[in-house]
């Protein structure tokens, strides 16, 4: 008659005997989550990183003198914001001031700025190797968008909103130059 401990032994040597194993390690993919929205008719995205909130479009303070695409100015919880019409500021026309469209605000240093687009699409998550350079941007969109991601279904333009609000035309406000 075996001995308790060899009972357990026979049970240990019959359970590695027949186990599967422990699951082989993989490598998972990386990822990184974009906002995606519309403008017009084009779609894109831009790094969660750059976008500080997503707002219903408020009433906000023209400006006088200033450019027809800077919308005015909101206060956010204390801070001065200006708004500024995102297809205007390309010079695309002007965004439709319907009950879809939103603010994207963004930083740009110490002060924030507000661009209204289209509608917002909400978040999208991508794989970070889905990503590939973009050699047809339209001249207004040349230095801000200059990658793509492409999925099986469908591509999304990648605009760089840091790019974009360090260019020229952010700071010509004034309708006077």
């Amino acid at each position: 008659m075996p001995t308790p401990f060899a009972h357990l032994k026979a049970l240990e040597n019959l359970a590695l005997k027949q186990s599967v194993g422990l699951p082989q390690r993989e490598e998972a993919a990386q990822y990184w989550t974009a906002l995606a929205y519309r403008l017009g008719d084009e779609t894109f995205v831009s790094p969660l990183e750059q976008v500080t909130e997503v707002l219903p479009v408020p009433e906000m303070t023209r400006l006088p003198l200033a450019q027809p695409w800077v919308l005015g100015v909101i206060s956010r919880r204390g801070e001065l914001t200006p708004v500024y019409d995102f297809m205007g500021l390309i010079g695309r026309g002007s965004v439709a001031a319907d009950s879809r469209a939103r603010l994207i605000v963004a930083r740009l240093g110490t002060w924030s700025l507000a661009l209204v687009v289209s509608e917002s699409l909400g978040l999208r998550h991508f794989q970070v190797d889905a990503r590939r350079p973009f050699d047809e941007p339209a001249a207004e969109l040349k230095e801000c968008v200059i990658e793509e991601v492409v999925e099986p279904w469908r591509s999304w333009k990648i605009l760089d909103l840091q790019r974009l609000l360090h260019g020229e035309s952010v700071l010509a406000v004034s309708a006077l130059v």
